[in-house]
């Protein structure tokens, strides 16, 4: 596939974009670079349908970058309850520190300052770029690296060369439609299973497609490890004593009843993380020990506070 080959690929899937994209996603109106730096950080390892809801309500509560000066870092954790990886909340709240700290509350526009802020890499600072700045940047998610892999027949994942690919492949007359389009084609035509090759616009110069090979690069899987815990459940009347751990190496920042871990034992109560499966179980104690950290909540207050899904799932439906 020569230069010229590559440029129109780029106009192609700006063409496809404005008539078929997915336009009508929450963070793909009224665009900021703020807003798409939040939609970025929650569409990090979330599919589109979850982190829809959960950006309308971030953004309903900071609906933009000053509204966000005095938040807390555990107030935008409360935001990100039951949405996972929670260390992507934590990075907003470090790079918003950042920002108002190194930048006068400016938002970054250039991509070796947007590199210097917490949670951001290359793919992130690219979307910022082309989408809210309308800058030409390579971008490579994971539909982007499935798009280029078919698209050129690569077989293994070679990371500068896929980097060279995305740039090359760029329509620089219009980034923005550009990259929307190509997240959007690995999205929902080029899928990891049964793509749909005679919707896709291009088909007619993908190598995948002439050679009937779908193959994609191996991926290692990540091996994951089992971890029993025993919450210990204080009650007083309506409300629960929670603390705060980074014991687990997990879950850091986040608040639920004391925890700990303990050897292995027969549990219904399950939890799959990225690299571990968590079985749990509560234990009821009454008598609080008088040195113990933390602090009681109302079932009211569990809404305002980051609780892990388990925790949140048992507490709300606790009598």
């Amino acid at each position: 596939m020569d230069d010229s080959q590559e440029h129109n690929l780029g106009a192609l899937v700006t063409q496809w974009y404005k008539k078929n994209g997915r336009q009508n996603l929450p963070w793909r109106k009224s665009v900021t670079p703020y807003k798409v730096w939040i939609s970025e950080m929650m569409l990090q390892q979330t599919q589109v349908v979850t982190a829809q809801s959960y950006y309308r309500k971030f953004l309903k509560k900071y609906p933009s970058l000053s509204s966000m000066k005095m938040a807390t870092e555990d107030d935008i954790l409360s935001l990100w309850s039951g949405l996972g990886y929670y260390r992507r909340a934590s990075f907003i709240y470090q790079a918003k520190e950042k920002i108002f700290l190194d930048f006068n509350g400016r938002f970054p526009a250039t991509y070796d300052e947007l590199i210097t802020l917490p949670g951001i890499g290359r793919s992130t600072a690219g979307a910022i770029l082309s989408i809210a700045y309308q800058k030409p940047f390579p971008i490579l998610d994971a539909n982007v690296k499935r798009v280029i892999a078919r698209l050129f027949l690569k077989k293994d994942f070679k990371e500068g060369l896929f980097w060279n690919l995305s740039a090359q492949c760029l329509d620089e007359d219009d980034p923005y439609s550009y990259q929307q389009g190509i997240m959007d084609i690995g999205a929902t035509l080029c899928t990891p299973k049964a793509p749909l090759c005679p919707e896709c616009p291009l088909n007619k110069n993908c190598l995948a497609f002439k050679k009937n090979d779908f193959r994609l690069p191996s991926t290692k899987k990540p091996i994951k490890k089992d971890v029993y815990l025993e919450f210990s459940l204080y009650k007083d009347g309506p409300r629960y004593f929670l603390a705060q751990t980074e014991a687990l190496g997990f879950w850091k920042k986040l608040w639920m009843p004391p925890v700990k871990i303990v050897n292995k034992f027969n549990a219904t109560n399950k939890h799959a993380l990225s690299h571990r499966h968590i079985h749990f179980r509560f234990k009821q104690i009454t008598n609080l020990p008088t040195d113990m950290k933390g602090k009681w909540f109302s079932k009211k207050d569990l809404a305002n506070i980051a609780l892990p899904k388990p925790i949140s799932d048992k507490l709300l439906q606790d009598g």
